[in-house]
């Protein structure tokens, strides 16, 4: 559990911001003191002997993207995980602590506006922006590590993924990076997408951005407190931009023909965020390789649900 009295000062973060894109260094021992108070704030691991970690930017467009890879003795692979909107790579100490147990190398990344990654809180155009992210990142993971490429996605991350293999397939790349995919609550429609949607269309041309409303997307209380009021890295406005990327996503899968990409789907059957038994008759039949893990009682935000489901959610996993 986080201490929730623990603070992250805005000063290290704009340390981190400064010096992360530039550190380029593999560590066995966090050395440097704003990266050893970032890695306790997030409870992410610490370096040691047995866990190299190297953290370092790379730079796509105009943003500056921030990565981190854990890589453990003997690994295996290499998992790239790619978080939700509005989450950033902190947030996924569950899920990392699982895939170094399996002696996977795991490459977490900031998208653009999010975490320790510059660019606009939460703003995008088209998630061809986070595609190209995650394509660095990609290049970046295969020149430093050896063993299988794994994609994880949560959410938003998820549609990334699916996304990035859209591209892929429209282009007929034969070389695909990924061994496997796994997709926790992959985003298609939202609930209440209607009237989202009406509302995107009716103040687009005035409004840019609207208050950020913090749903209880996770059984886990504690969680839910963290992200509301104690974590400095939370955008507090949603750009209606971002509605827009979502609409056009959603139009672009639809439009997809399809493919026989095996893919591993874990989906709570108590997620208010996403309409997602729709979604997932949608995703079946994009993907009739499709294998699926309904979590009885799971919700939206799977990584970070409470103790007692995450050994099922992370059990799920296909690699």
């Amino acid at each position: 559990m986080r201490d929730l009295n623990a603070a992250l000062d805005q000063s290290t973060i704009e340390n981190l911001h400064c010096k992360l894109p530039f550190l380029g260094a593999t560590l066995t021992s966090a050395d440097d003191a704003d990266l050893r108070r970032y890695l306790s704030f997030y409870q992410l691991p610490q370096p040691s002997k047995n866990l190299l970690l190297s953290a370092e930017g790379i730079t796509v467009g105009e943003n500056h993207i921030v990565t981190m890879a854990w890589q453990p003795s003997n690994s295996i692979g290499t998992a790239i995980v790619v978080h939700g909107y509005m989450d950033h790579m902190g947030l996924f100490n569950h899920l990392i602590q699982d895939l170094l147990k399996r002696q996977l190398t795991v490459v977490c990344f900031d998208l653009p506006g999010h975490g320790l990654s510059t660019g606009k809180p939460g703003y995008i155009l088209d998630y061809a922006d986070y595609v190209s992210a995650l394509e660095s990142v990609i290049n970046l993971s295969r020149e430093k590590f050896s063993g299988p490429l794994h994609g994880v996605g949560q959410s938003m991350g998820g549609a990334i993924l699916l996304k990035h293999s859209l591209s892929c397939h429209a282009a007929s790349k034969i070389d695909y990076p990924f061994t496997s995919l796994n997709l926790l609550a992959p985003l298609l429609q939202p609930r209440g997408w209607s009237v989202d949607r009406w509302l995107y269309l009716l103040t687009k041309s005035f409004i840019q951005n609207r208050a950020r409303v913090f749903r209880p997307s996770s059984w886990d209380q504690d969680f839910l407190y963290f992200l509301r009021y104690c974590d400095p890295l939370q955008a507090k406005f949603m750009p209606l931009a971002w509605v827009g990327a979502l609409k056009k996503w959603i139009e672009e899968f639809r439009q997809f023909e399809g493919s026989n990409l095996a893919i591993n789907l874990i989906q709570g059957d108590a997620d208010k965020t996403l309409n997602w038994e729709s979604n997932l008759k949608v995703f079946k039949q994009k993907f009739p390789a499709l294998n699926v893990h309904i979590i009885k009682d799971g919700n939206h935000h799977l990584v970070n649900e409470i103790e007692s489901m995450r050994e099922d959610i992370f059990s799920a996993l296909r690699f």
